[in-house]
């Protein structure tokens, strides 16, 4: 989401951001790629993974590269 706070103007705006990133990501910036929406594991599932959402699921393997 994406908010304009305009000190001139006295509404506040927000806009959904499309895409996997803004137009002109600066380089050498961190940043979070957009998490899209998604059924989440049921409640005993998400404790023993660490997570709610399949896609963070991430097992670490504890092997060398």
């Amino acid at each position: 989401m994406f908010c304009n706070d305009n000190q001139d103007d006295t509404s506040f705006k927000c806009e959904p951001i499309t895409g996997e990133f803004p137009e002109h990501t600066p380089v050498a910036m961190a940043y979070v790629p957009f998490q899209s929406w998604e059924k989440p594991y049921d409640g005993s599932l998400a404790l023993s993974r660490g997570t709610i959402f399949p896609s963070l699921d991430k097992p670490f393997i504890g092997e060398p590269v």
